[in-house]
């Protein structure tokens, strides 16, 4: 737990960072059915280009967020149930394979083991098909952006087969040990960022390259996990703890969903993200800094009957829309924001870290 609040806050700090430190210049025009709908039109394959941009045009004629809204999410739902075209589209059929065996073996477990089933259960069941559903719709999103299959999938198989190294390749081993070398775990996301980033040429594509190995080792690695508790059920289990064989059963399901369908792409996409940042810094640097504008001033004034200490201190004029200093002023103000947000966030995780070493020593 106290690893994943860390990825979860160093996500949240890194966003939140892009967020203030971006210029106003940089950001996306527009408002934000507009952008959506553009991201959307970027994943559509070359031969649907045109319908995307008819979206786009059709968007600009219609008035009041309600109706602009609607459209869009209409629009966004159709590109990304569209299936990819070629190998995009075999390996987005892998993947959902994958997850609707994972499902089944789930309701296989309950009824082979005769689980108790009551409100809780079927809350579960929708959240666990929201998760998949989620899963395979991002997946079809990153599939389908240019460069980013290959190194994904590839860096996807490396990370399932760390998990599967660190935890065991034997169903009992995998249920009932903890295993070693848990550095393959923090390596290997790393060597996936910065494949993806050199493969595609920037950060983006490392990135990307990220969370498609995430969702691609979470899905095949939760599907080893759900047939290794439907093979296995609670043998190896110790029984003296007086828990029953089907708590322990229900005990290993929620497991598997929690650590491999949760913690896993969580690690591996933020660490991932990180070597993606670091390989783009130190392969292609950053561009340099444009200098910052000096300070408009009024003109010295040059009439007989003017002011002395007008005329030796000259007041500054009030930036316009179209001045830049206005801009850089709230630019610098953003910077002030994200100390103060790094260590609050620093402050907190290492809170968490601590309640963590007391809690094995307070029993």
């Amino acid at each position: 737990m106290p690893l994943m609040f860390i990825f979860v806050v160093g996500i949240a700090v890194t966003l939140i960072r892009r967020r203030l430190l971006a210029a106003p210049g940089d950001r996306p025009a527009g408002d934000a059915p507009a952008r959506l709908l553009g991201w959307a039109a970027g994943l559509l394959a070359a031969q649907r280009q045109e319908w995307g941009q008819a979206m786009i045009g059709e968007l600009d004629r219609l008035d009041g967020q309600g109706r602009r809204w609607r459209f869009t999410l209409s629009c966004v739902g159709a590109a990304v149930v569209l299936p990819p075209w070629g190998r995009a589209a075999a390996a987005l059929g892998a993947l959902m394979a994958v997850a609707a065996s994972a499902g089944g073996l789930v309701v296989y477990t309950y009824q082979h083991y005769r689980l108790s089933i009551d409100g809780w259960t079927w809350v579960g069941a929708a959240v666990l098909l929201t998760v998949l559903v989620g899963y395979i719709l991002g997946g079809s999103a990153l599939l389908r952006r240019p460069g980013v299959a290959g190194p994904g999938l590839v860096g996807g198989l490396l990370v399932a087969a760390a998990w599967l190294t660190v935890g065991g390749f034997t169903f009992n081993r995998w249920l009932n040990s903890l295993g070693s070398h848990s550095w393959l775990l923090f390596l290997v996301p790393v060597v996936v960022g910065v494949g993806g980033t050199l493969w595609g040429g920037s950060a983006a594509g490392g990135r990307r390259a990220a969370r498609l190995a995430a969702v691609t080792a979470a899905l095949t690695i939760y599907l080893y996990g759900v047939l290794a508790v439907a093979v296995r059920g609670a043998a190896g289990h110790d029984p003296s703890d007086g828990w029953t064989a089907a708590r322990v059963v229900e005990d290993n399901l929620s497991n598997q969903a929690t650590f491999y369908l949760m913690a896993l792409p969580l690690m591996t996409a933020s660490i991932g993200w990180a070597a993606a940042a670091a390989t783009a810094r130190l392969r292609y640097g950053q561009p340099a800094p444009a200098p910052l504008p000096a300070p408009t001033t009024t003109p010295r004034a040059t009439q007989p009957w003017a002011h002395p200490s007008r005329e030796d201190h000259p007041a500054p004029a009030r930036p316009h829309p179209g001045d830049p200093s206005g801009a850089i002023a709230a630019t610098r103000r953003r910077r002030t924001w994200y100390p103060l947000l790094l260590g609050a966030a620093l402050a907190a995780t290492a809170f968490l870290v601590f309640l963590s070493f007391l809690g094995p020593h307070s029993r």
